[in-house]
């Protein structure tokens, strides 16, 4: 077996030439909403009975749900799952007099102006929560829908019928945007000239910030002293709940050895392997129904992204499966990275609404270039 591995922006590339051409490998990895369009259009094989029955016995219902396509059937192998959750720097809430985690959106953003702090210029020397305000479009909007959309109940997109629309175009979306405006320009608990993501949290240049487990590994490895913790989430008061998309493994139509590959990938996800590809990679599998307890000695966090998968009420959402999917998230995040730079928002409900608006609207053209706009 030989894998090949690409940075992520030029496996999709490769992927979208090779895959069509008859010429990819015979397992790929990708996001799934990156793979369904490659399954809609006849390149990708979908799993056989016997592993179609493995996976749905052994698998959240969540994610079999997330990665059914269109015809009912399994179209990729739901591998590992990008769940996300808060970090936070434990020494920083003791200091700061906080005796608990954040539950809800309101108690996190208090504590953050508690964590907060500043040089004698007022700039920002730690992030009391470190918002995702720049990098990779996708991973960014993907930040923004997890840390604002789903606790005030905004929806990328929203179904009626067979066809959708966008579903942020509301007093739950300007809110959600306005979340962010506030942290940036009003109450300053973040700012774009400092250290970020988990590279700023492991110098302890942010007291909280949200990511995937993989994280815990970066931790041991490059900030073995930090003493921090996971939580789910927090409340808010349109929604509770988290995004953990799928990475998932697709078998191309075109591959001269499909039941290879099949079991090949089943083999990866047995209980020796998954345990093993949690310890080392940090990525959380899918599959809930394992023991990890020996893992969970060495690295005590990762329980947490499992055991917070389980809570009732706790809603875990994926990208839906439509061929116009990646471009309303890469589109949406343009324009919400641009509204971030803007100071101007900060008390100014009408350019917020304005900004919402017409990035729905974007939305909604993206969906209509596919014929998939409600009327």
């Amino acid at each position: 077996i030989t894998a090949t591995l690409f940075p992520q922006r030029a496996q999709e590339e490769k992927v979208a030439v090779a895959l069509p051409a008859g010429q990819a490998a015979d397992l790929i990895e990708l996001d799934k909403f990156e793979l369904y369009p490659y399954y809609l259009n006849g390149f990708l094989e979908p799993l056989p009975p016997d592993i179609d029955g493995w996976v749905k016995a052994n698998w959240p219902e969540y994610s079999v749900k997330a990665n059914t396509a269109s015809d009912g059937k399994l179209f990729v192998f739901p591998w590992l799952n990008a769940f996300k959750m808060m970090f936070y720097n434990k020494d920083y809430f003791k200091a700061a007099g906080i005796k608990e985690v954040p539950t809800t959106i309101q108690q996190m953003e208090a504590d953050a102006k508690k964590l907060v702090k500043y040089d004698s210029k007022k700039n920002i020397t730690r992030a009391g929560l470190d918002y995702r305000v720049m990098g990779g479009g996708a991973g960014t909007m993907q930040k923004y829908w997890t840390q604002a959309m789903i606790p005030y109940g905004a929806k990328v997109i929203e179904q009626v019928g067979d066809k959708w629309r966008a579903g942020y175009d509301n007093e739950a979306g300007r809110n959600a945007l306005k979340m962010y405006i506030d942290a940036l320009y009003k109450d300053r608990v973040v700012a774009f000239d400092h250290k970020h993501d988990a590279e700023g949290f492991g110098l302890g240049v942010s007291a909280m910030f949200q990511r995937e487990a993989w994280v815990v590994g970066y931790l041991a490895n490059n900030a073995p002293k930090i003493n921090y913790g996971v939580f789910p989430m927090p409340k808010g008061p349109g929604g509770w709940g988290t995004v953990g998309n799928t990475m998932g493994l697709g078998v191309p139509k075109s591959s001269k050895v499909k039941k290879e590959a099949f079991a090949f990938a089943k083999w990866m996800m047995e209980d020796a392997q998954t345990i093993y590809t949690f310890e080392t990679s940090g990525w959380q599998p899918f599959r809930t129904n394992i023991d990890y307890s020996a893992l969970y000695k060495k690295r005590p966090q990762l329980k947490d992204f499992i055991e917070n998968t389980k809570i009732p009420g706790f809603a875990v959402y994926d990208y839906e499966n439509m061929p116009a999917i990646s471009e309303v998230h890469n589109r949406m995040a343009e324009r919400i990275m641009s509204a971030f730079k803007r100071g101007d928002l900060k008390d100014n409900p009408k350019g917020i609404a304005t900004v919402v608006n017409e990035t729905a609207q974007e939305t909604n053209r993206v969906l209509g270039d596919y014929g998939l706009l409600a009327k």
